[in-house]
C-alpha cells in the first residue's frame, strides 16, 4: 500500500475516533444540598486565655462527593466575613474592622478542596486552599462522613494560625491578647440532589 494511503486511513480513523471521545460523560461524583438549619461554620479562640466561640452566619458550599469515586469528589466554600459572631460584643465590635477581617476590602473568604482521601472508615483528610484577606495558605481539614440514604452527616475540625492570613494586626498580632491558634469546627448536614 503506497505511504500516501496509509497516512490517509490513519488520519480518517483518528478523526472518527474524536467524535467517540468528545461524547464521553465527564467523571463527577453526586451533588449535595447542605441544610443550613442543621449545619453550622464556627470557631475557637482564646482572648486573654479565656476560650471564645463564634461562628458564621452566611456562607455557602457547592459539594461533589461519593465515598466510592473520591477522585470526582470536591467542596467549594464561601464565607461572607462579615457574618462572624461571637455573641461578645466587645468582639463583634472589632471583628469587621481593619485589624481583623477589614470586612470593605475582603468581603469573602474561601476553602476550595484540591483532593480528598479516605483515612479509615468513614473517616477523610481533604487537602485544599484556604483564603483570607487576600492570603491563601494549604491546609488539611481531616473529617468524618456518613451517609444514610440521601442524608450525609459530616464534622471537622482544623487548627490553623490567624497570623499567617494577617488576622488581628497591630496590637493583637503578637498573641499576648489573643492566641495565635484558631480551630474551625464544621458541622453539615446535607442532602443528595437528584
Amino acid at each position: 500500500m503506497p505511504a500516501r494511503n496509509f497516512m490517509t486511513i490513519g488520519a480518517v480513523i483518528a478523526l472518527l475516533a474524536l467524535p467517540a471521545e468528545a461524547a464521553a460523560p465527564a467523571r463527577t461524583a453526586p451533588a449535595w444540598t447542605v441544610d443550613k438549619s442543621q449545619s453550622r461554620l464556627g470557631f475557637t479562640g482564646t482572648y486573654d486565655g479565656t476560650p471564645f466561640t463564634g461562628q458564621f452566619g452566611a456562607w455557602d458550599a457547592r459539594i461533589l462527593f461519593d465515598p466510592a469515586d473520591l477522585g470526582a469528589s470536591m467542596a467549594d466554600v464561601t464565607i461572607e466575613t462579615g457574618s462572624a459572631s461571637t455573641g461578645d460584643p466587645d468582639h463583634d465590635e472589632h471583628l469587621p474592622g481593619p485589624s481583623w477581617f477589614s470586612v470593605k476590602v475582603f468581603p469573602q473568604a474561601s476553602f476550595r478542596t484540591e483532593s480528598i482521601s479516605a483515612t479509615g472508615p468513614d473517616a477523610y483528610v481533604a487537602q485544599g486552599a484556604l483564603t483570607i484577606r487576600g492570603v491563601t495558605q494549604p491546609v488539611s481539614l481531616p473529617f468524618t462522613l456518613a451517609i444514610a440514604g440521601d442524608i450525609a452527616t459530616m464534622s471537622g475540625k482544623l487548627t490553623l494560625d490567624r497570623t499567617a492570613f494577617g488576622l488581628g494586626a497591630g496590637a493583637y498580632g503578637g498573641g499576648d491578647m489573643v492566641a495565635p491558634e484558631v480551630t474551625v469546627n464544621v458541622e453539615l448536614t446535607a442532602r443528595r440532589e437528584g
